[in-house]
């Protein structure tokens, strides 16, 4: 089956190489730069800061940094458990830095504000609330455990300074779960703002290329009419010419040629019949079963040698579907192709809920190489060497035009497995 679209939160963003890149930026700033300027606090200001700690963790940090470039000199998307990972990297620098020098206290304790927001911004939820928990913790363990400075401490302003540190300690909580509620709700507010622009002008390229296609398929049925008209006189005049009796081969060859000729000839009629009036009077109510029966009759009756089981789910009322010839062309398209790769062994499974229409189309031939494919792509040339690749690009114009949609997955035993997905609420009110 195709990856399912409510699984691609899970998928490496085709930006997150460029954001890691952006962190890693932004690691060489913040957390070393709050280490060093404690260090020449420490050297001006006569504070008893440890230096090697400090220096130490500037050292690891600088090792994270090359190591993160190599990678990214290889890597394409970057996976968010990588991501997360990274920011915790920080988190745990920023802790270390800050236990040995006041802790809670340091007025740098706000940078784990830093990550959280980052979390928030580029990561799904699942992500964004364990960084906020891990901040909180490491901000709360450092308001008990840390070095203390002087300087931050102040033992004699008495109660009230007690006060301001839990305060402190009070806002950073909100803080951090108010920026994991609403900059995560903005985010991926965003981010589903993108998926639909994405979306829109795929379907703007599509419709673009379904007119093109159109507009072809119309000048090369005009052009066609006559030849075809020619050649079903020829075929009449030489079958009168060679009968049966005398030629039974070449008679044969003949009926073959014509059968043929009016098999295009109803092609044509077909792409005339959809650039008019004729289309919306084609669409009407048909039974689902009956619908996929009269599809496999005719691919019977253009394929006497195929073999094709049906298989109607038992035991719930037969849906009725709004069918157009559309609707009926794009599951002819699948099934002639299933035929080309296994022509005694196709079979169509069916089955539906309140909800939608499942048909899958399965077949016993060489099946379909998803492994090259990027997630969420979709087979987009037909393999076939007398194919043109149209078909599967109208069988996917057809189903989303009715809300459907095409999956690709591989069949028990061998082959490949074509699932159709019909929704009812669309196709009963007419699509």
């Amino acid at each position: 089956m195709s990856p399912d679209p409510g699984s691609q939160a899970a998928l490496p963003h085709p930006h997150s190489a460029l954001n890691l890149r952006r962190l890693v930026w932004l690691r060489t700033i913040t957390v070393p730069g709050a280490a060093i300027a404690l260090l020449f606090a420490g050297r001006f200001y006569n504070l008893p800061i440890r230096i090697a700690p400090l220096l130490t963790i500037v050292f690891v940090l600088a090792l994270v940094n090359f190591w993160t470039w190599r990678r990214l000199q290889t890597a394409g998307a970057i996976p968010n458990i990588e991501f997360f990972t990274q920011m915790l990297v920080d988190v745990m620098a920023l802790t270390g830095i800050l236990y040995y020098s006041g802790g809670a206290t340091n007025p740098f304790a706000y940078l784990y504000l830093i990550p959280l927001a980052i979390s928030a911004t580029v990561l799904p939820r699942r992500y964004t609330w364990p960084m906020a928990v891990i901040t909180a913790a490491a901000y709360s363990f450092l308001l008990v455990y840390r070095v203390p400075l002087p300087p931050f401490e102040q033992p004699g302003a008495g109660p009230g300074f007690l006060v301001h540190i839990v305060g402190m300690w009070l806002g950073f909580v909100l803080s951090a779960g108010l920026i994991s509620q609403f900059v995560l709700s903005m985010g991926e507010t965003l981010r589903e703002q993108e998926r639909s622009l994405g979306e829109a002008r795929e379907r703007a390229l599509r419709d673009e290329r379904v007119v093109a296609v159109a507009t072809l398929a119309a000048g090369a049925a005009h052009e066609l009419s006559t030849p075809l008209a020619t050649m079903t006189l020829v075929a009449s005049e030489l079958a009168e010419e060679y009968p049966r009796e005398q030629y039974p081969q070449l008679h044969d060859n003949l009926q073959i040629l014509r059968s043929q000729i009016r098999k295009c000839k109803d092609s044509l009629s077909v792409i005339s019949a959809a650039a008019g009036a004729g289309r919306a009077d084609a669409a009407r109510p048909v039974r689902v079963d009956a619908f996929i029966r009269h599809a496999v009759a005719e691919v019977r009756r253009l394929r006497p040698g195929a073999v094709i089981e049906t298989s109607i789910a038992p035991g719930r009322p037969v849906p009725d579907i709004i069918v157009e010839r559309t609707l009926t062309q794009a599951l002819l398209n699948v099934l002639h192709n299933a035929v080309d790769a296994s022509p005694r062994d196709v079979r169509i499974d069916c089955s539906w809920d309140d909800e939608r229409v499942r048909i899958d189309v399965l077949d016993h031939g060489p099946g379909i190489s998803l492994k090259s494919l990027k997630p969420g792509e979709r087979p987009a040339r037909s393999t076939k060497d007398s194919g043109l690749g149209l078909g599967l690009f109208l069988t996917h114009t057809a189903l989303s035009h009715h809300g459907g949609d095409i999956r690709f997955g591989d069949a028990p035993g061998g082959g490949a497995c074509i699932t159709l997905v019909l929704p009812l609420a669309h196709m009963q009110a007419g699509g």
